[in-house]
């Protein structure tokens, strides 16, 4: 009997459900190297072993550590003196065909100077952070236009900001989420843990508002995923053998959508095919829908990110840091987080899904969504790589 590639690999992935081959399994879910490891588990401790014991250098590689789009780490940095540093937007990492107007790439920007502020405060430094010391750059004058700059100075008084703890664990978890709907108190609790935030924060668990606004979420990602040019900038970030993963050390990968074991190499062996007329083929498509179907439709809870007034690249600054902290709540809390952003980018047919949402929520005209991220509970681990801080530095 003739199967689709579609319907092989959703059988063989129920089939995978069901059987645990060990040895397969810890070959695979083990993928990654010590070093990703160490990184992760002490950012500092794993910069003295690099011979990192200036305190900046120290800031720069836990900060990499941060969430940004597409793992692009779209970051580059100059080092002024041992206190201070210019931060530029990589503009080789701009993915204008779902962030035009770089709402996402700025975001990114601001979960990196959050996370050194965080770290700076770790190791008992207050920063400063003045963002376009010398006027904002565009998308063609990234390299010339610093972001921000940022000034460490000794702290006067021991005052500490306990997120930081929250680093270890912190990951972009795209698996299926299990378990029962998020309560109020563990809602509140990740973001009373989390303040202060810079914009405004919404979140939801309740039933019929989930069941309203997560097809949204669902028909956006489908339509993105059937957008030509979405679909192929995915497909450039793919990184599919291990030998890939390891030499590009950013993009994305079916490990950090959630796929171990058995299924994660039935499709690799199977199904996942980087060339343009398999990825781009009705099976393929229909294929990763059916997965984002499954993650998002698992959600315990939403959160929104929100701005009012001011739309513009300080805003989505802010939202990064905001991103960047409620992350590292989540770590701590134990509870898995994903961002969930088709529905909210710059382009028309995404905006059509913005102005649905907008209703569902009852939003004031003034108000912006910046990003949406589903919540729940969830033991799967990947941690995605990153690249050698040198290759950062101008």
């Amino acid at each position: 009997m003739k199967h689709s590639r579609e319907s092989f690999l959703k059988k063989s992935l129920a089939f995978g459900s069901l059987i645990s081959f060990t040895s397969l399994q810890k070959n695979l879910y083990a993928f990654g190297s010590e070093e990703n490891k160490q990184h992760r588990e002490n950012p500092i401790a794993y910069a003295e072993s690099l011979g990192y014991t200036n305190p900046i250098d120290q800031v720069l590689l836990t900060a990499i550590l941060a969430p940004n789009s597409h793992n692009s780490q779209p970051w580059k940095f100059k080092k002024i003196s041992d206190f201070e540093f210019y931060l530029f937007g990589d503009g080789e990492k701009q993915l204008p065909e779902i962030d035009p107007i770089n709402r996402q790439f700025y975001h990114t920007q601001g979960c990196f100077l959050e996370l050194c502020h965080l770290t700076a405060d770790s190791l008992m430094f207050d920063t400063t952070i003045k963002l376009f010391p010398n006027g904002k750059p565009y998308a063609k004058t990234f390299s010339k236009f610093p972001i921000a700059k940022v000034s460490l100075k000794p702290k006067t008084k021991c005052v500490h900001d306990f997120l930081f703890a929250g680093v270890r664990d912190r990951r972009m978890n795209r698996s299926v989420y299990s378990g029962e709907i998020l309560t109020k108190e563990e809602l509140e609790g990740l973001h009373s843990f989390a303040l202060p935030f810079k914009n405004q924060m919404k979140w939801t668990n309740d039933v019929n508002e989930l069941r309203a606004i997560l097809p949204v979420l669902e028909n956006a990602f489908a339509m993105e995923t059937n957008r030509y040019v979405s679909n192929e900038l995915n497909r450039r970030w793919f990184r599919l053998s291990e030998t890939s993963i390891l030499e590009n050390r950013d993009g994305l990968t079916l490990e950090a959508n959630g796929l171990s074991g058995i299924k994660l190499w039935i499709a690799k062996k199977f199904f996942v095919d980087l060339s343009k007329e398999v990825w781009h083929s009705e099976d393929s498509k229909q294929a990763a829908i059916s997965m984002f179907s499954s993650q998002v439709h698992s959600a315990k809870a939403l959160v929104f990110f929100l701005s009012e007034g001011k739309d513009d690249e300080t805003t989505w600054i802010e939202t990064g840091r905001d991103l960047m902290r409620y992350t590292l709540s989540c770590s701590v809390k134990n509870i898995a987080f994903h961002t969930m952003n088709q529905a909210v980018e710059d382009y028309p047919e995404s905006r059509l899904f913005t102005k649905e949402l907008k209703q569902i929520l009852k939003l004031k005209p003034t108000q912006e969504i910046q990003l949406i991220a589903r919540l729940g509970r969830s033991s799967y681990r990947f941690d995605s790589y990153r690249r050698d801080l040198k290759s950062f530095l101008v």
